[in-house]
């Protein structure tokens, strides 16, 4: 610890001598980080909770070719409107990306050659219909980045066709989908972003009062977002839905950092000379917010063990990582030079008297006084105390068992984005879309042979038994419609019905050496319903006992996707625990001492069980971003807690006894972790107004949950500590009159 200390007292001493040197790097770097963001790309939809799979690689590079959906409402067998179909169609058929257009006019240029002048004409060869949908079948294999353009082209291709007044023209599917969420990502990333600034702004400058430049932490927060967003660019980590929610987390958790680092520093001026100040405050609060910088960062990392294969959780844990040591290092590295070159202008650097202190609001210092007398109180009724916080847990730990869930992919995401209202109309008329496919590749050899083509129509029998499936499209689907309704006997027989079957519709169910079967169940499932049907078609598949040498794997993002969100979900307590543990770890190597280790976490401990609480009052859902709160929380709330238990010590290696170190520590200390913490409930709670309801869910939580960790921290605290130190000494006095050697550090 002693080292440290030394170790932040030389780089304070070190920033003093050159303040100067030391901002034009920082701001070299801020060049630096720029480059790196204009590098960061976006992934939306299901591919973002979507891991690299063979399988799902394999069935994405032979059959999976995107489709673009084109929904025409109107008078469709109007010449008019025909003849801009098929103007759409001629100019979409020449756009990069595309293999084909499938169109009603294809069917009425085949027959007639052109598009004729009369109604009836074309009525007779596509119906009377009042809409029809074009379809738009891109290469196979195209990255969400690939698909986009082609949803551009499409846009320019509607206004090329120039469809007649009163016809409604709706581009849907995952290339337009990904496109609009990919601009919302963006935006709302700006938006929180600007919103978490101005609300921190407000924050610190009526909370933040008695100090120099109130307002200098926000900027050095800021410049650690930039540098969060170039590492982004540098390391490939894409922007996406979880990732925009990063950033207000980092304002928040960076103004702590900086915090008090400016409020040890104006500490140390009332005392010290601006040379001795700045390494006096470095290695005083240096080490603290060290720790907790690193145990908020376990926080996260508990998250991405947890989640490994969730590539959207995995990148909002990597980014939240990067980002809270970014905001640390400039917290040291901006603020504090900065403070430096202002005191030396305004007050002669050569001093060696200390500075006055920047007159205190009267309001702040009653709140001290009053933060010191509660926790000498609370420390006083440690039995009453604990008994109540215990109780509040495990209430929560029971009401905990009630909590909705938020699974469903599509309510992650705005409902009124267009993209979405114009798939919810296209699955309206077209009876499903995306939402209701469930892919199987098939592999091995004889793919055409009879028995084959048999074992598929044991499988189509078994798995319509779901009360979800509404139908099942298989290559013996397509050889049977083609040959009478029956599977030919001989594979020489299915090659020849094969061979009346058009391309296009042959190619979605035998290429490159695979078999393609689709499930085509109810759209409007639940993710627990989802996660019933995968596995009534896995035990259809198998019941159904394909040949020998025939492989059959399902797969799709929504196969892969859905049951990952809901695990994320029940795996909440796992990953509240693996932060409990990794911090505890954390706290152990650097204190060496178990009390010391413990006594941080057990009021994070009493959160877990409050949050439980706040969200059953006010009906919070249980989502994959929210289950990793309770470590993130831990290791947050760490901060507060052992900053805290940092001052009671440093009381009492002073000489005082246990009740007055731990006054004298919530006064001094309770203030400037009161303001921190409220500052970050400003910084967090721009996540509520996110326009994505996964991200505003997360943000009435976390506002909740930092509030009850500031609350925990004040309150059981003092408590758990004088506590827990009494135990101590009364072991060690017990080993010591016993001659044993003891571990246990004297304060």
């Amino acid at each position: 610890m002693d080292l440290l200390r030394s170790a932040f007292a030389r780089v304070g001493n070190r920033i003093q001598k050159r303040p100067l040197l030391t901002l034009v790097v920082v701001v070299g770097l801020i060049v630096v980080a720029g480059a790196g963001a204009s590098q960061i790309t976006s992934v939306t939809g299901n591919q973002a909770f979507v891991d690299s799979n063979p399988t799902l690689e394999r069935f994405e590079d032979t059959f999976d070719r995107g489709t673009m959906a084109v929904l025409v409402r109107g008078d469709v067998t109007e010449p008019a409107t025909m003849r801009a179909i098929d103007t759409f169609d001629r100019r979409m058929e020449t756009a990069d990306r595309v293999v084909s257009v499938l169109t009603p006019a294809d069917q009425v240029r085949a027959e007639y050659g052109r598009i004729p002048d009369s109604q009836a004409q074309i009525e007779r060869v596509v119906g009377d219909r009042s809409s029809t949908v074009v379809t738009v079948v891109l290469e196979s294999g195209l990255t969400q980045e690939e698909q986009r353009p082609v949803y551009e082209d499409a846009l320019d291709a509607r206004s090329w066709a120039a469809f007649p007044a009163g016809t409604e023209v709706i581009i849907t599917g995952q290339p337009a989908f990904s496109a609009q969420l990919s601009v919302l990502i963006q935006q709302s990333t700006q938006q929180l972003l600007g919103l978490a600034v101005g609300l921190m702004v407000i924050a610190l400058f009526f909370l933040f009062r008695g100090v120099r430049l109130r307002l200098l932490p926000i900027v050095a927060v800021f410049v650690g977002v930039i540098y969060t967003f170039g590492a982004m660019g540098y390391l490939g980590i894409p922007n996406s839905t979880l990732t925009s929610a990063v950033f207000p987390i980092l304002i928040g958790l960076g103004i702590d950092y900086s915090v008090q680092f400016h409020q040890r520093y104006e500490e140390e001026l009332e005392r010290a000379p601006p040379s001795e100040a700045l390494p006096a405050a470095l290695a005083g609060i240096g080490p603290a917010v060290l720790v907790a910088m690193l145990a908020a960062a376990l926080g996260f990392g508990a998250t991405w063990v947890a989640t490994l294969g969730v590539p959207a959780f995995e990148w909002f844990a990597q980014t939240s990582i990067l980002g809270v040591m970014l905001s640390f290092m400039t917290g040291i590295f901006l603020l504090t030079p900065v403070l430096t070159l202002w005191v030396r202008w305004r007050y002669d650097a050569e001093s060696t008297t200390p500075r006055p202190a920047v007159d205190d609001d009267d309001e702040l210092s009653d709140v001290a006084r009053f933060l010191g007398r509660g926790a000498r109180f609370f420390a006083s009724h440690p039995a009453l105390i604990l008994a109540i916080a215990g109780l509040l847990t495990v209430g929560g730990f029971y009401a905990g068992e009630s909590l909705g869930t938020l699974a469903d992919f599509e309510e992650f995401f705005p409902q009124d984005l267009p993209a979405y209202v114009n798939l919810q109309q296209f699955r309206a008329v077209s009876g499903g879309g995306d939402a209701a496919r469930y892919d199987i590749i098939v592999s091995g050899t004889d793919l055409r042979d009879p028995e084959t083509l048999r074992w598929m129509e044991r499988f189509s029998a078994a798995a319509a038994g779901s009360g979800q499936v509404v139908a099942v499209e298989s290559p013996a689907t397509v050889v049977a419609g083609a040959n009478g309704g029956e599977i030919p006997a001989t594979e020489a027989g299915v090659e020849r019905a094969l061979d009346r079957v058009p391309p296009e519709r042959r190619q979605q169910f035998y290429t490159d050496g695979y078999a393609h079967i689709v499930v085509i169940a109810e759209s409007d499932i639940t993710p627990r319903e989802t996660l019933s049907l995968i596995r009534s078609i896995e035990s259809a598949l198998e019941l159904s006992q394909p040949p020998a040498g025939v492989e059959a794997d399902l797969t799709g993002t929504a196969v892969i996707s859905t049951p990952s969100v809901i695990d994320q979900i029940e795996s909440r307590d796992q990953i509240t625990g693996y932060g409990v543990l990794a911090v505890f770890v954390l706290l152990l190597l650097y204190y060496r001492d178990p009390v010391k280790a413990l006594a941080p976490l057990i009021p994070m401990l009493f959160v877990v069980g409050w949050q439980n609480i706040y969200m059953a009052a006010f009906d919070i859902r249980v989502s994959p971003l929210g289950a990793s709160l309770g470590a993130l929380s831990v290791g947050i709330g760490a901060e507060y807690t052992v900053i805290v238990m940092e001052r009671y010590f440093e009381e009492k290696r002073r000489g005082a006894d246990p009740l007055d170190a731990i006054e004298t520590a919530g006064a001094r200390v309770g203030k400037a972790i009161t303001i921190s913490g409220m500052t970050t409930v400003f910084g967090f709670s721009a996540l509520t107004l996110s326009p994505f309801p996964i991200i505003g869910d997360f943000g009435y939580l976390t506002v909740g949950v930092i509030f009850l960790t500031l609350v925990a921290a004040i309150t059981t605290l003092p408590p758990v500590l004088v506590v827990l130190d009494q135990l101590r000494m009364d072991i060690r006095a017990w080993l010591d009159s016993d001659g044993v050697e003891t571990v246990l550090d004297a304060d």
